[in-house]
């Protein structure tokens, strides 16, 4: 995004020029108000409501700088409501493979040409056997265009008790570095591990020694909801934090369609980057918007300036 006008107005300079292209000719998306609404937003953050397949589409091309996100694991079974169809609710997993896909599709769009694409994902098993969930995304994003930089491993020590009788406990998940070319932005030195300590001088900093290149085996542990306010699954700071460091530089923009309880968002913000947040929950995204307030030093009832619009993608004529 660039970085003068602020999240907020560049949102609604993205909206108004969608708003200017379907005026154009019939058939066209058209923008309403009712499925794509703003819930929050500031110089720095943007939290939208509503289907991350329909709501990326009101962003611009070549925008984000990082996309960094965990979308609800397949599950066969409906979360938000009846009537909603969220990800994660399809009735195979073929289908939820491509749900991803269509996501993945409309985050290469509006990626710029340097910028990543980080995806936690895990697997199932049904009827004894594993599903290969995570891969066959991997190998969708492929079709996309994405190109895989590194499968990282991450391992969760305090895993979840198994009581299968006839194969190994899980404790890991994949968490998949896309880019878009080979000349992606990497800033390895921001994530190297220390080898030595720092020497400080008079003057402060004098000789910081070059560590290590991080492995691509991440033992993180899981952070565990201890507040009653927070019924979401949190994912984990030490999760996001690398990625944002090493592949968003400081003013970029970073995304995550899948926001859930603002982990990615607030992980941002505490960097110096800006950040997009999606979900499909009104819960989940009022969760988010006081995290935003509490870390920015402001009471979750602050008079927030909104956003020209609150839009929905459909499509047939403006009205």
């Amino acid at each position: 995004m660039p970085g003068d006008g602020g999240v907020r107005h560049t949102v609604r300079a993205w909206l108004n020029a969608r708003l200017a292209g379907c005026k154009k000719g019939m058939g066209l998306t058209v923008i309403t108000s009712d499925m794509v609404s703003t819930v929050f937003a500031s110089r720095e953050c943007g939290l939208l409501l509503g289907d991350a397949r329909e709501v990326l589409r009101t962003l611009a091309d070549d925008s984000v700088d990082c996309t960094v996100t965990s979308p609800p694991y397949y599950s066969g079974r409906r979360h938000v409501g009846d009537t909603i169809h969220e990800i994660g609710s399809e009735r195979t997993v073929e289908e939820y493979v491509e749900a991803l896909a269509s996501v993945g599709r409309e985050v290469y769009r509006v990626t710029r040409p340097t910028g990543s694409y980080w995806l936690n994902l895990d697997d199932k098993c049904e009827r004894k056997e594993w599903l290969g969930i995570p891969w066959r995304v991997a190998f969708a994003m492929r079709e996309i265009g994405w190109k895989i930089r590194s499968e990282v491993i991450w391992h969760k020590p305090r895993r979840v008790r198994s009581v299968a009788k006839d194969r190994l406990t899980p404790a890991h998940e994949l968490f998949f570095h896309f880019v878009k070319s080979k000349d992606a932005y990497y800033d390895m030195d921001a994530i190297r591990e220390p080898s030595s300590p720092p020497i400080w001088g008079k003057n402060g900093l004098a000789k910081a020694p070059g560590g290590s290149v991080p492995t691509d085996v991440w033992t993180i542990q899981i952070e565990d909801s201890t507040s009653p306010e927070n019924p979401y699954a949190v994912f984990p700071e030490a999760l996001v934090e690398l990625p944002i460091r090493a592949t968003c530089p400081r003013g970029g923009t970073v995304l995550d369609p899948f926001v859930g309880s603002g982990t990615t968002a607030v992980v941002a913000l505490r960097l110096g980057r800006k950040a997009i947040g999606i979900d499909a929950s009104a819960d989940c995204l009022a969760f988010t918007k006081k995290r935003i307030l509490e870390f920015g030093g402001q009471r979750a009832t602050s008079r927030q300036a909104p956003f020209n619009h609150a839009v929905k993608v459909s499509h047939g004529r403006m009205r």
